[in-house]
């Protein structure tokens, strides 16, 4: 099976010319949900990053709508060996799909065994078929964690800053979410000098924005966390009641975010989201508000 044949080929530390020939096999791409382009595929746009030894078996044990179009999963890995770090995305692997999916993790590595993906519907196959009768509990699948983008309690960029800054753009709000739940866990004492943790989060409507409640509980139980949710086209026949913020996400935002914590090098930043979104604000915070490139991370997601 195609799961059989990525699993012999798992690379370590760096990507094998096995999977990078398999994604260039792969790379023709697919429409992308209601953008009329094409979309490249995950194999394609990941080839050059790490990704873990181990393939690992897990097993959907519950399956629930967080949005109108975004559901989650939650699987148990039946390998005590897999392991990722909070940010990081899966190479998803579903027997007879000839397409391999790539999700972020919404949970954090705490949760192990345990993990959650939440992934937006689309016509990309891996995407169909969580969205699908298929994907049910009890249902098997193989994964490998895989990325750069995290949050590494080990780092010294994480160790060092006295600001996180998260701003998210639709389903782009998983690797965040994974993250600021992680930072927010870590002892106080292991990360004395972090004040502040911002999430700025937009999505289309109300009803888009994913994790929520669970945003908002976490606001209220932690002073250090900031949460800045916002709507960007709830508007017409469908016009859902928000009286919170509206419109997309810009320079006078991300200045706002900083003014009460401007620490210069101090402020550790993650991006994510459709691709313009991510490039406008990953060039606003590092050519507008100052902050060196090495402080400003990003991931782009479709």
């Amino acid at each position: 099976s195609l799961i059989a044949r990525c699993a012999r080929r798992a690379p370590g530390a760096v990507e094998s010319p096995g999977i990078g020939a398999l994604a260039a096999r792969r790379s023709h791409g697919t429409a992308s949900h209601g953008s009329g382009g094409v979309r490249p595929d995950h194999l394609t746009r990941t080839a050059g990053e790490p990704r873990e030894d181990i393939v690992a078996d897990a097993k959907i044990i519950a399956v629930h709508e967080e949005t109108p179009t975004v559901r989650e999963l939650v699987l148990e890995v039946s390998d005590r060996a897999f392991t990722f770090r909070a940010g990081n995305w899966v190479d998803f692997f579903i027997d007879g799909c000839p397409k391999i999916g790539g999700y972020s993790m919404c949970s954090t590595p705490s949760e192990l065994p345990k993990l959650r993906l939440a992934v937006k519907r689309s016509l990309h196959p891996p995407a169909a078929w969580c969205h699908s009768e298929a994907c049910a509990i009890g249902a098997h699948v193989q994964m490998r964690a895989g990325g750069t983008f995290c949050w590494d309690p080990a780092g010294y960029a994480e160790r060092s800053a006295e600001h996180l800054l998260f701003v998210a753009g639709g389903i782009g709000i998983n690797p965040l979410y994974s993250m600021a739940q992680a930072a927010l866990l870590a002892p106080r004492s292991s990360f004395p000098q972090l004040r502040r943790i911002s999430l700025l989060y937009s999505a289309s409507r109300p009803s888009e924005l994913a994790y929520r409640l669970h945003l908002e509980e976490l606001a209220r139980g932690d002073e250090r966390l900031r949460l800045s949710l916002r709507v960007t086209r709830n508007d017409g026949a469908e016009q859902e009641p928000w009286e919170g913020l509206t419109g997309r996400m810009g320079v006078a935002e991300l200045r706002a975010a900083l003014s009460e914590e401007s620490a210069g090098n101090k402020v550790l930043s993650y991006v994510c989201g459709p691709p313009a979104m991510t490039d406008a604000l990953v060039d606003v915070l590092r050519s507008e508000l100052g902050l060196p490139k090495e402080m400003v991370r990003s991931e782009k997601w479709w």
